[in-house]
């Protein structure tokens, strides 16, 4: 290599370096121009003999001398290799993505050099760029196709699946307290019957809407199916449950719901259970079945109510 330096130097046989398809570079310790080879002209569009003895700053006007040629002393300072980023234009092909691997050379003599050689590492970001596009896209996809299967597709509410995967670590960061609300709308086949089924759809959208307005951000809306939904209350106090539900079921016979031009008079039933922890676990097809058996009693009682198993 030492030798290689003396006989390029000397002036005796650039072209050696000519036939390397990297571009190379060697600087003195001003960091003036020495020798660059073929494929450093084509790529920078300068001519040797504009630039040798000439520093960056008197030839480059849009690169980065300045960082660059605090990192070409380090290596001449350190003697430790460098690698450089750089965005180069090319005026045959655009902008090339390169790093400059950088070093000291020292010769027999005493006299120190840096040499450079670039590597072109367009096509290289460019690949890595689509990968990281695509995963970002499958990403994206597989978030999507997540809260897909976990979403009502009419209403936007969680489904039964969400519900299983989510209402136990949701009760756990409220040290398993609070409860959920098992709601069913009242006489909902007779609407179908005699509006429609696609007011019935716009109801149950409806209804949803309306309930969330007085939920917390912690609380969720989960259908179960049909007409019937869960209100999962997570950390809310036992006696705040069934205010919780009369307040529901109040809001809800006071609110309107529309289809088309018409008006329709809505109202729900709600039975109500608290969150028992087993083990450290809710249960929830116990909590479930709880508050389905109070739905039962609300509706034999006449519907529009709320019951629940509360101590008195």
């Amino acid at each position: 290599m030492k030798d290689l330096g003396r006989l390029c130097l000397d002036g005796l046989h650039p072209e050696i370096i000519d036939i390397l398809p990297n571009p190379v570079l060697v600087k003195d310790e001003q960091l003036r121009y020495v020798l660059v080879n073929t494929a450093f002209e084509d790529l920078h569009n300068v001519r040797r003999e504009d630039l040798i003895g000439r520093l960056d700053t008197e030839v480059f006007v849009d690169r980065q001398a300045v960082q660059c040629n605090a990192g070409d002393l380090r290596v001449l300072q350190s003697g430790e290799i460098d690698e450089a980023y750089e965005t180069v234009w090319c005026s045959a092909s655009g902008p090339r993505e390169t790093i400059t691997r950088k070093s000291r050379l020292t010769l027999t003599d005493g006299r120190v050099f840096l040499v450079g050689i670039m590597h072109d590492i367009t096509d290289v970001t460019c690949i890595n760029r689509q990968l990281k596009e695509s995963q970002d896209l499958l990403q994206h996809q597989a978030e999507a196709l997540e809260r897909m299967a976990n979403t009502d597709p009419l209403t936007g509410c969680s489904n039964r699946r969400a519900f299983l995967k989510q209402a136990p670590p949701a009760f756990a960061t409220h040290n398993n307290k609070g409860g959920v609300l098992i709601l069913d709308i009242d006489h909902f086949k007779k609407i179908n019957d005699t509006y429609g089924h696609d007011a019935g759809d716009a109801i149950l959208v409806q209804l949803t809407q309306t309930i969330r307005q007085i939920l917390r951000n912690s609380d969720d809306i989960v259908r179960l199916g049909g007409e019937e939904f869960a209100i999962v209350l997570p950390g809310a106090s036992v006696g705040n449950l069934s205010l919780k539900a009369e307040a529901i079921r109040q809001l809800i016979e006071s609110t309107p719901m529309y289809y088309a031009d018409q008006t329709i008079a809505v109202t729900v039933s709600i039975g109500v259970a608290i969150a028992q922890s087993e083990s450290g676990v809710i249960n929830l097809d116990r909590l479930l079945t709880e508050g389905d058996h109070c739905l039962y009693e609300a509706k034999n009682k006449g519907r529009n109510c709320v019951v629940d198993t509360l101590p008195a």
